[in-house]
């Protein structure tokens, strides 16, 4: 047999049973280039029963080796359904498999031979090639066709010289997808919990309404509770401003760690910012409340050096991430309330226009109690039914009390309503279980008061004066629930004037809100 006749015979047919004769049947595929060295240039060839059929040159072999190993290695790497693509040194692009052309939907003779700089600068190969380091990407979009994948590059050597490198990734699209599809469902039911963990707060709170209005503005707290932004709360004096902030708290994730109340108008000015911001005997109420909730009620009487402090901190705790915090810089949200507009204030320089933006990120303003008449009626039932208890009563409303409960206004809104029934439950009489005490009564009083300024009359006009004023005061105050920032507001005073003619009184103002 001619030798070219058995190379072709090698290549083509027997090529699966080739072996050494000399070497006891070894297989083509299992032989080592290295112990092949050590052989003649004359190899002879035996079949599978060792019966010796030709000869053949040893760099023959050698070639059809590699041929072998690089045609597996090949429909190795074409049957994969990760994408591969491998470059040289220079990141000329040389190899490519069908999963490659399947996922990029690049045909090869746009890319075959072209380097991967001038295709993919940015791309992990290219980085691989010049850095000469494997690279990792986890989930990479390519915008071009809007698919997901996951990327790993892998330098190539022969001891310490650069061959050059090789791209495998994977189409993630499926998963991402369904990644987004589990994260909206996960979204949802979080959401479908938060939402009634907040109505049961709410019942629980005895937050409560009939009111549409008032309905929304609760569902939009408890979805402000989720964040944690500052918080401003708006409304007139007894319309719940502190229970509506506890209530936020309570729909947060801080609900476990303290909620602190900071009367502002209730603090002397010359403490205001040690009692905020602490001192070197004690710390204050930011620190105090790390992690919770702190109250500001009555904001506006805040002092400017406060309120620049103030702003400072939440600049601070809104810019730092969670894991910058230093330990000087408690974790502490703010919630604020306000019994007046602060943009007149802001206007006349005395609140910071920088705070009010802060606080106001997410403002909401509760509803006077006249606006929410449909709810009087409710709230007095639940009322009158905690004040029977607590008083050991049975007392009840008749159908006229009912009717003026709905037509009165209601100037001190909630805690007006809740004092007007306590007072009920109090003075009715132990042998009726229906008392009588309608809003009519109210007019029936102020012309009583009526009698009582016409016998001033006849007394000196400073006295008049003076008995007008302190009237005055108190009815400004009784309407204003106590609220003394929202009396002086009304009665156009100042702090230092409203305080001395309050001295004049029989008795200091109500600290009630």
């Amino acid at each position: 047999m001619k030798l070219r006749d058995l190379s072709r015979r090698i290549r083509e047919e027997d090529r699966p049973d080739i072996s050494f004769a000399l070497q006891g049947g070894m297989e083509l595929s299992d032989i080592n280039t290295d112990w092949l060295a050590d052989f003649p240039e004359t190899v002879y060839i035996a079949n599978s029963q060792s019966v010796i059929f030709g000869k053949v040159q040893k760099e023959t072999v050698l070639y059809l080796i590699a041929r072998q190993r690089e045609f597996q290695f090949r429909q190795i790497l074409d049957s994969m359904n990760d994408g591969v693509i491998a470059v040289d040194e220079t990141g000329r692009i040389f190899y490519a498999n069908p999963a490659y052309v399947s996922i990029l939907g690049v045909p090869l003779r746009r890319i075959m031979g072209k380097r991967i700089q001038s295709i993919e600068p940015t791309s992990l190969l290219s980085q691989t090639v010049e850095k000469k380091i494997p690279l990792t990407s986890e989930k990479q979009i390519i915008p071009s066709i809007k698919k997901y994948v996951s990327l790993r590059a892998v330098p190539l050597w022969d001891g310490e010289t650069f061959l050059g490198a090789v791209s495998i990734f994977q189409d993630v699209t499926k998963l991402h997808r369904l990644g987004q599809e589990v994260q909206q469902m996960s979204d949802i039911v979080d959401e479908y919990s938060h939402r009634i963990r907040s109505q049961e707060i709410a019942e629980k709170m005895r937050i409560t309404s009939y009111n549409k209005a008032f309905q929304t503005l609760i569902q939009k707290v408890a979805t402000v509770a989720l964040t944690d932004v500052p918080m401003l709360i708006q409304g007139e004096s007894g319309t719940g401003k502190s229970a509506m902030a506890y209530y936020l708290h309570q729909c947060s994730g801080r609900r476990e760690k303290p909620f602190l109340v900071m009367n502002c108008a209730a603090i002397p000015q010359n403490m205001m910012e040690s009692e905020l911001f602490g001192d070197n005997e004690r710390p204050g109420k930011l620190m105090l409340a790390d992690g919770g909730t702190l109250f500001l009620d009555e904001v506006e009487e805040l002092t400017l050096p406060a309120q620049s402090r103030l702003l400072h901190y939440i600049g601070q705790n809104r810019d730092n991430n969670i894991g910058e915090r230093t330990a000087a810089l408690p974790d502490t949200r703010i919630i604020a309330s306000a019994g007046q507009a602060l943009e007149p204030l802001v206007d006349t320089k005395h609140f910071r226009r920088e705070l009010f933006f802060q606080l106001s990120t997410i403002a909401v303003t509760l509803p006077p109690l006249r606006e929410r008449r449909d709810d009087i009626i409710p709230l007095a039932n639940q009322f009158l039914s905690d004040y029977n208890e607590k008083y050991h009563r049975d007392v009840m409303f008749s159908s006229q009390v009912y009717q003026d409960l709905q037509k009165y206004d209601w100037p001190g809104n909630l805690q007006e309503l809740k004092s007007y029934v306590e007072r009920a439950v109090i003075l009715s009489d132990n042998g009726l279980p229906i008392i009588e005490l309608s809003c009519d009564q109210k007019d029936a009083q102020a012309e009583g008061a009526e009698d009582d300024w016409k016998k001033l009359r006849d007394r000196p006009l400073a006295e008049q004066m003076q008995e007008f004023e302190q009237r005055v005061i108190r009815e400004t105050l009784k309407a204003c629930g106590g609220n003394r920032t929202e009396a002086m507001r009304r009665l156009g005073l100042s702090r230092r004037t409203f305080y001395r003619k309050c001295e004049k009184l029989e008795g200091p103002p109500s600290a009630k809100k």
